[in-house]
């Protein structure tokens, strides 16, 4: 048995997890039940109903799945008002042909199979939202962002990046040698309403294949996005590179993206197999990753390798 994760708040969902693995649980347990020790922290800025919010001041949240086993995966996107968002996305990944689903569609499906509603989609950031915009929005009218272009939305945009965009991720193995990826997030703070990153896709964010292993991401979702980080990952397993040099090079990949368009994106990435785990992250110095192996007293925090 094996788990892993990222952050320091991985610790806490990998003990999680770890706990569900120890009493016999399957590896889909112990991922849904780490990720939610996450979403429902009110401490945690950037992952569940109480993360950053978009734009408008409300909550959107994206979380996703994956069953190495059936190669089954289902994410939720830019869906408001669920508390656990990794628990509906493994009820869609079980009980529905689906594999994403986003907004409204979300909502309705959560409440048809009775998934945990909170009864508000603004955040306790939400103010910190709203202020943030007035002073983007100040800018304009000082001359200092001018019309709706390109260069524009991108100063935008690197504001985001630079404020929040930490997911809580976590990998499973059972007892069974079944693998389990999954992944959960508020997005960047002060995101465009309906914006969707990296944790709600399948091969971007999160992918497991008992053949090979699996990989979680976190950081600025666009990149893993362009460049499916995760299923990358994965099919470097499947060539018998070991996780950490798989890890360095998807970001060595990323790497090369930021440096041609000037942003210092940020992108960590965790990858496993049934042995062990390697991490890699760029732009990011204090970019940890979490282990457990069987036979550990307890779980691990250690500085991943940072490319820059």
């Amino acid at each position: 048995m094996l788990v892993a994760s990222y952050h320091d708040f991985g610790v806490k969902a990998a003990r999680k997890a770890v706990e569900v693995l120890l009493k016999g649980g399957s590896a889909l347990d112990a991922v849904e039940m780490g990720i939610r020790e996450i979403e429902g922290d009110p401490n945690v800025r950037s992952v569940g109903l109480n993360g950053y919010p978009n734009w408008l001041g409300e909550v959107e949240l994206d979380a996703g799945i994956m069953d190495g086993k059936t190669l089954k995966a289902c994410g939720v996107a830019a869906v408001k008002y669920v508390k656990y968002p990794i628990t509906l996305a493994r009820r869609l990944l079980e009980e529905s042909p689906h594999v994403l689903i986003v907004g409204e569609g979300a909502l309705k499906l959560a409440k048809a199979l009775g998934v945990e509603l909170a009864s508000t989609t603004s955040s306790k950031h939400s103010q910190e939202a709203k202020a943030k915009k007035e002073e983007l929005l100040r800018a304009i009218e000082k001359g200092e962002l001018t019309g709706y272009r390109k260069e524009v939305y991108m100063k935008i945009y690197r504001l985001m990046t630079k404020v929040s965009h930490e997911t809580i991720g976590v990998i499973a193995v059972d007892s069974w040698n079944n693998i389990v990826a999954g992944t959960s997030t508020s997005g960047l703070a002060f995101k465009v309403p309906g914006r969707v990153g990296d944790s709600a896709v399948v091969g971007a964010g999160f992918y497991a294949d008992n053949k090979y292993g699996a990989a979680i991401c976190t950081g600025v979702g666009e990149v893993a996005l362009r460049t499916l980080a995760a299923f990358h990952a994965v099919r470097l397993l499947a060539e018998n590179y070991t996780p950490q040099e798989v890890a360095e090079i998807v970001i060595e990949r990323a790497l090369a993206i930021a440096e041609q368009e000037g942003i210092e994106y940020r992108l960590g990435i965790v990858v496993a197999n049934r042995f062990s785990v390697g991490a890699a992250s760029m732009n990011w110095r204090d970019f940890k990753y979490v282990y457990w192996k069987e036979g550990m007293k307890e779980v691990t925090i250690s500085p991943a390798k940072t490319l820059t």
